[in-house]
């Protein structure tokens, strides 16, 4: 049985940075865009289209149809050839993230892996959400950026609805929604690393049972 985090995160709350630190401490393996460029090279999809491609979905109903009966490792059917490349790399995106988890212990950024891994034999998820105050997401932003608060808030506000509706396309769900995780952090509130040394205090405790 592997143990895998999942970590979904407001854009600029440093969901990425947590899951680094977590990984770390763990000595789990840690996977954010590895993920997408390890898709696209088993989907033949260029590198330089997968950039603008990342967690964006498509208004194409053919996923809805393809997705439950075709996968990128088969013989895939003539609905996934006529799918937009967004849906090809999700699907991609899937069997690479479910490959992994198999593998051993790892942290997952994104990508709805909570959702891709819901019913993996012989993986164990720990579903993660990370959030924080506007205001706290635009200054990590601007600064990171080097950008005007204006430029940051758009950036965050633009992200964090890409995110959402890439979410709630390929999963059902709702993006964010406290029931479809295990746990919650205002990393506004925590601060970077004592959240992520709650979620490791977290998982160490699981690890004893």
């Amino acid at each position: 049985m592997t143990r895998v985090i999942t970590i979904g995160r407001e854009y600029g709350s440093a969901g990425h940075d947590i899951g680094e630190l977590i990984a770390k401490e763990l000595g789990y393996t840690f996977y954010d865009k590895e993920l997408v460029e390890i898709a696209a090279q088993n989907s033949n999809i260029a590198p330089e289209t997968v950039k603008h491609m990342d967690e964006k979905a498509t208004s194409s109903l053919l996923y809805s149809l393809a997705s439950g009966s075709y996968s990128t490792r088969g013989a895939a059917g003539p609905l996934y050839y006529e799918m937009p490349l967004n849906d090809k790399l999700f699907i991609a995106q899937s069997d690479v993230i479910k490959t992994i988890a198999k593998k051993g212990n790892c942290v997952i950024v994104g990508r709805c892996a909570d959702y891709v891994l819901e019913e993996e034999a012989d993986v164990e998820t720990c579903n993660i959400f990370v959030y924080a105050p506007q205001k706290f997401r635009i200054k990590r932003v601007m600064e990171a950026f080097d950008i005007k608060e204006r430029k940051a808030k758009e950036r965050v506000q633009k992200t964090d609805k890409q995110r959402k509706t890439y979410y709630s396309y390929y999963t059902n769900r709702n993006w964010g929604e406290m029931a479809n995780y295990d746990i919650c952090i205002n990393s506004g509130t925590t601060g970077i690393e004592r959240g992520a040394k709650i979620i490791i205090d977290y998982i160490r405790g699981l690890e004893k049972q």
